[in-house]
């Protein structure tokens, strides 16, 4: 496959998006594996006081763990380790992966209840945090439950079971106030 630089393919995607605003899986992994393979593509790197404060590109990185990875399974020396790694093409499969992870990650760490950080640029400022819903009781009116009137759903109580939620909270940056 060739590979799609990254400001191509977001625009891309943006077009489509304007008509279809779903999640797509296939969407997840051109973007994860376009990040991997582009290497003109950055990212800028944001600190929540200072602002800007540089960026850093996906590849690069990417490139380095896995020279890293084969030095220390192979014992190759770190140099030969990063030539060798600097002519990979991540694959599909590849960006499977990371993005499953990253995803598995974010689920675990929420799990501690701790906020995660996961947007910081020149706009924006977000986190994640998992709060519990505890079980209510919700009073409804007489409704309709798909097309049939046989469906009908009379006036009275529906206990809504406790459920964890998963929040984004977004403020104004402070380099921005």
């Amino acid at each position: 496959m060739e590979t799609q630089n990254m400001k191509e393919l977001m625009n891309e995607i943006k077009e489509v998006t304007k008509k279809q605003k779903a999640a797509s899986r296939v969407d997840e992994i051109r973007v994860m594996r376009g990040m991997l393979n582009d290497p003109d593509y950055s990212v800028s790197v944001f600190d929540r006081s200072k602002g800007y404060i540089g960026s850093r590109c996906p590849r690069d990185e990417a490139v380095a763990f896995i020279g890293s990875v084969s030095s220390a399974i192979t014992g190759l020396d770190s140099k030969s380790a990063a030539e060798i790694a600097k002519d990979y093409e991540f694959t599909k499969k590849d960006a499977i992966f990371l993005i499953d992870n990253a995803k598995d990650f974010i689920d675990t760490y929420l799990e501690t209840g701790r906020k995660l950080p996961i947007v910081q640029n020149e706009t924006t400022q977000a986190a994640l945090i998992k709060r519990h819903v505890d079980s209510k009781e919700k009073k409804v009116s007489s409704v309709l439950m798909g097309n049939s009137t046989s469906n009908k759903v009379e006036s009275g109580t529906v206990t809504i079971p406790a459920f964890d939620k998963v929040v984004c909270k977004s403020n104004c940056p402070k380099y921005l106030k």
